[in-house]
């Protein structure tokens, strides 16, 4: 007799099929590409480099060099001369440096200072702030803001027009002015160098921007200045990057401000991550080599998870400002070329290997399908969700089987759901073994229903049509309890027994259980209005609320267990339920309950008692509602509270009085009816031997 056979699972099979087909192709491919990465990358890298190289030298060098040339050549221009004076000089002068900004992208403004104090500048305002283009009343367009400064002391004053595209300057606006160009950096380096000067990055005074000038000293005096701000020399290297997220920065001097390429756009899915770990790198590289001679650099490092190419690489001085520029290039973006040489080869085992993965895909299909939806359909029905009544169909055998089994699972669960709190379940699941006879001992709070003359009322009424009836007035009650996180412990008869704080922790379950309660009237009160508007017998609703420590956990035979709590609590809560029928109310709560949610709830104390049997006096309390709705009790509460006072002094006349006060506002209140015939009882026979305020029950 042969033994039974060895089996795998069928992902097994399918795995050793797909390796013997792909490892010999992976292998071959592999070598393949990493021969053509390894040679094109390094081609790509020196080429890319020393383009780089050339494009930032030819920048820094030949931009400012251009600059310094028009500057140099509108300085030797009789107009520039400081002997010219006079508006019409000013105004040739303005039209010339906005032909400067107009000629050259790269200029942000143009100005030029003289060594009697006066300025004349034409700059750009697409940068202006809205604060600044408020101040400056700039109007819409972008357009050229053209200044003048002059005059000494008090009498100095800034005149500035802005210039459309038409070229025709609009009305002036003045302002007294302190500017005095004398002291900015661009005009003291190249006055007193008398050379073309290039300062380190400072921010400008009238644009706020941050950005770097030029100074060009003129024969006759002063010194024709260019500024360019950081943001547009951003965005003029940005055309140099080797990649699309390499980053280039150029440092100068000792300064910690940097002409960077701006960072790529988040929402662009190309952007690779890490671009602030990559860019503080390079800012320390940068600080680490200022004022230092630093040869060319270059090495591999890896920044946020990923390899980079990191350059040095110092500039020549420019007009006596030594520059570095540092790039870091991802690698992967470098050899992005040498990619298509491994695509290639890829291509060679492409149609064995797509028929392949077609044979795979479609056999893991037919099977991942059917078996997500029975693991998505599990998994509902683990969180007591049996919504989802659509059985998974599929062409195997098993898992049709499967789905069967678990489409009767979850009919069973479903009914079984109805009979037991799911909140229980929830705990059972999560720990089995607390399924176990035994309990804890925990604070609860707990309600107590009744049906007042539900006995009177069943005589009247068909069995059916009472079943119907209660399930329709358990429903209401249930949405009031569950809704507030109560747990439905049992129905007895007519009664229900509730209780918080079991099995789901809940820190605020007395609050939820006054609430509950409150809601739960309402609900029985506005079923009980319904059917008398019918013509059919109404319930009238007792409540009940204790709080304190009891026994929760599971009760009974090892074979049959019940989850319910132990305890006088459950004593008590039932005990304040009988009241209500003694004074005419429909919810009583124990002074332990209204002393914890006292600031929740309005209260109203109704007696203090001494329940037959027992010595020990209950301080038994009304709520009449959330705390939001003070005011709407207040009134009612004074009057009571009055009696109230006036009862326990045995002032009983003015008690009386105020009961008779308070039950004028709610004529069918049972407390006041009960107090007003218990003090003129009092009042008729005089109060009672050892009274204490308290009143004792002497029939349960």
């Amino acid at each position: 007799m042969t033994g039974p056979r060895r089996s795998a699972p069928f992902s097994i099979h399918i795995l050793t099929l797909m390796a013997l087909i792909m490892v010999p192709l992976a292998s071959t491919l592999l070598w393949l590409g990493w021969r053509a990465v390894d040679q094109m990358e390094k081609r790509d890298v020196e080429q890319g480099m020393s383009a780089l190289d050339d494009a930032v030298v030819a920048f820094l060098g030949d931009g400012v060099r251009i600059i310094v040339l028009v500057g140099q050549a509108l300085g030797e221009a009789p107009t520039f001369a400081p002997q010219e004076t006079g508006a019409a000089a000013d105004d040739e002068r303005l039209r010339q440096l906005a032909a400067v900004l107009q000629r050259h992208s790269s200029v942000d403004a143009a100005f030029v200072g003289y060594p009697d104090g006066r300025m004349l500048y034409a700059g750009r305002t697409d940068d202006f702030s809205p604060e600044q283009r408020k101040e400056f009343n700039v109007p819409a367009g972008d357009p050229i803001v053209l200044r003048a400064i002059e005059g000494e002391g008090a009498a100095r004053r800034d005149v500035w027009r802005f210039m459309g595209a038409d070229g025709k300057p609009g009305a002036p606006n003045t302002l007294p002015s302190d500017f005095d160009p004398r002291q900015r950096p661009w005009y003291a380096a190249a006055e007193q160098g008398r050379a073309p000067i290039l300062t380190e990055p400072y921010r400008f005074a009238w644009s706020n921007e941050t950005g770097v000038s030029v100074g060009v000293p003129m024969p006759r005096g002063g010194v024709i200045g260019f500024d360019a701000s950081l943001a547009t020399l951003s965005r003029l290297i940005v055309q140099y990057k080797l990649t699309p997220n390499s980053i280039i920065l150029v440092a100068t001097g000792a300064s910690d401000i940097f002409i960077e390429t701006p960072p790529c756009d988040s929402s662009d899915d190309s952007c690779l991550p890490g671009d602030e770990v990559v860019r503080a790198l390079m800012h320390r590289t940068a600080a680490e080599s200022a004022g230092a001679h630093v040869e060319r650099i270059e090495r591999d490092v890896q920044i946020a998870g990923r390899d980079y190419k990191l350059i040095v690489h110092p500039v020549p001085p420019i007009y006596g400002r030594p520059f570095a520029v540092i790039a870091a290039v991802p690698l992967e973006e470098l050899t992005a070329a040498s990619r298509v040489l491994i695509e290639r080869a890829v291509v060679v085992a492409g149609t064995a290997v797509g028929l392949a993965i077609l044979a795979t895909l479609a056999v893991s299909l037919l099977l991942s399908r059917s078996m997500g939806r029975l693991a998505a359909k599990t998994q509902r029905i683990r969180d007591l969700d049996f919504s989802d009544k659509a059985p998974v169909t599929s062409r195997i055998t098993e898992v049709l089987r499967l789905s069967e089994s678990v489409e009767r699972m979850r009919e069973g669960l479903e009914v079984f759901g109805h009979y037991v709190s799911k909140d229980l379940v929830r705990q059972i699941m999560r720990s089995p073994a607390s399924t176990g006879v035994g309990g804890e001992r925990r604070d609860v709070s707990v309600m107590f229903t009744d049906i007042e003359g539900f006995s009177r009322i069943s005589e009247d009424i068909a069995p059916e049509l009472l079943t119907s009836r209660l399930s329709r007035y358990f429903e209401a009650l249930g949405a009031a309890i569950s809704g507030n996180r109560g747990m439905i412990d049992k129905y007895i008869g007519d009664s229900v027994m509730a209780f918080w704080n079991a099995p789901e922790l809940d820190p605020d379950h007395v609050v939820h259980a006054c609430r509950a309660a409150l809601q739960a009237a309402a609900a029985s009160r506005a079923l009980a209005d319904k059917w008398r508007g019918r013509g059919r017998p109404a319930f009238r609703t007792r409540f009940g609320l204790h709080a304190g420590p009891a026994v929760v956990g599971n009760v009974g035979a090892r074979e049959r267990i019940n989850y319910t709590l132990v305890g006088a609590v459950a004593n008590q809560a039932s005990r304040l339920e009988g009241l209500n029928k003694i004074y005419g109310t429909d919810v009583l709560a124990s002074g332990e309950v209204a002393r914890r949610v006292s600031e929740q709830f309005v209260w109203r104390h109704i007696d203090r008692i001494v329940a037959a049997g027992t010595t020990e006096a209950l301080e038994i309390f009304e709520p009449l509602g959330e705390a939001a709705a003070a005011e709407v009790h207040a009134e009612f509460l004074g009057h009571w509270q009055a009696g109230r006072a006036a009862y326990l002094d045995g002032r009983f006349e003015e008690a009386i009085a105020a009961f008779e006060a308070a039950a004028a506002m709610r004529p069918v209140d049972g407390p006041c009816r009960v107090f007003i015939a218990r003090c003129t009882d009092f009042a008729r026979t005089g109060l009672p031997a050892g009274w204490d305020g308290a009143w004792r029950f002497e029939q349960k």
